[in-house]
């Protein structure tokens, strides 16, 4: 009986060009996260500015609050997009990339959490059949993960800001 040949395949993870492709489903992922927070943002902020609540009721509160909440999810729209920028300019390198983005980020009204949250999620969306694409944006969104929370907790907290507390 001869042996059958061996194919040549490489198991030591996935490849320069997977990481590439899994980068780039990444970035186009976070980007999708971000354009629902912005729309979920600016959709709100519309409804809010149909009625008008004056004074000091818990209704003109719950309108303050949910306006903030708008900001917010604007400020983190705009934290995904800069994360999908710098996976993409420091491709192969996503914690240069995660340090870099930390220092790009305004910090008020951001966590460690948030930021991490929506890139796992995007991990798990992108849209794409290659698999090794697929395990290589997994890959690369928990080194980013990774590095990015340790940057996060070493950098000074922002200006009249107490750090990261889980959730600024």
């Amino acid at each position: 009986m001869e042996d059958e040949p061996h194919p040549d395949f490489d198991f030591t993870g996935p490849g320069p060009q997977d990481m590439a492709n899994g980068t780039a489903i990444l970035a186009a992922a976070l980007v999708r996260e971000a354009e629902c927070l912005a729309s979920a943002a600016a959709g709100l902020r519309a409804t809010l500015d149909l009625f008008t609540i004056d004074g000091f009721s818990p209704e003109a509160e719950d309108r303050r609050v949910m306006r903030e909440g708008t900001r917010d999810a604007a400020a983190l729209a705009g934290a995904l997009v800069l994360v999908a920028r710098h996976l993409l300019r420091f491709t192969g390198d996503p914690a240069r990339a995660a340090h870099e983005t930390v220092g790009r980020l305004p910090r008020g009204s951001l966590s460690v959490g948030e930021v991490v949250g929506h890139l796992r999620a995007a991990a798990l969306a992108p849209v794409t059949d290659d698999g090794a694409a697929r395990i290589a944006a997994a890959t690369i969104a928990e080194t980013f993960a990774e590095e990015f929370e340790a940057a996060w907790h070493k950098a000074a907290p922002a200006i009249g800001g107490k750090g990261d507390t889980n959730g600024l």
